[in-house]
């Protein structure tokens, strides 16, 4: 039995256009946040630090990454807060985060890296 030159083209293509497919698929690979309060409870309204480390599944330190923040009270309507996010270095960052006033509060962190799957986590702290 003889295969027709059109299918041997079309296998052709088909597995050039996989291959191609597959080395230009960006792999998103998760990541690894780890928030750490510093401060020991209960916390006190001013300034508090956050220590976070962003790893990849092995505990490689992820560099390089962008990381944002921002922090409310769930039961009140106000204004942004001011929070200053400073990389360490080694996959290491610190928040600083100002607590205008006693009560429940929520920060929420996102970490974005290349080749990483972007990161959230959500503290609920309460202020003193």
């Amino acid at each position: 039995m003889r295969v027709r030159p059109i299918f041997w083209l079309l296998l052709a293509f088909s597995c050039v256009a996989a291959l191609t497919l597959a080395a230009l698929w960006p792999v998103q690979v998760p990541a690894v946040l780890r928030v750490h309060v510093t401060e020991e409870p209960p916390l006190r309204v001013g300034t508090t630090r956050l220590q976070l480390q962003l790893t990849d599944p092995q505990g490689t330190p992820i560099e390089q990454a962008q990381v944002s923040s921002s922090a409310w009270m769930p039961d009140m309507v106000m204004g942004p807060t001011p929070i200053h996010i400073r990389q360490e270095g080694h996959g290491s960052y610190s928040v600083l985060v100002f607590f205008s006033m006693p009560g429940a509060w929520a920060i929420k962190i996102e970490a974005r890296a290349k080749g990483f799957t972007p990161q959230q986590e959500i503290l609920h702290l309460e202020v003193a």
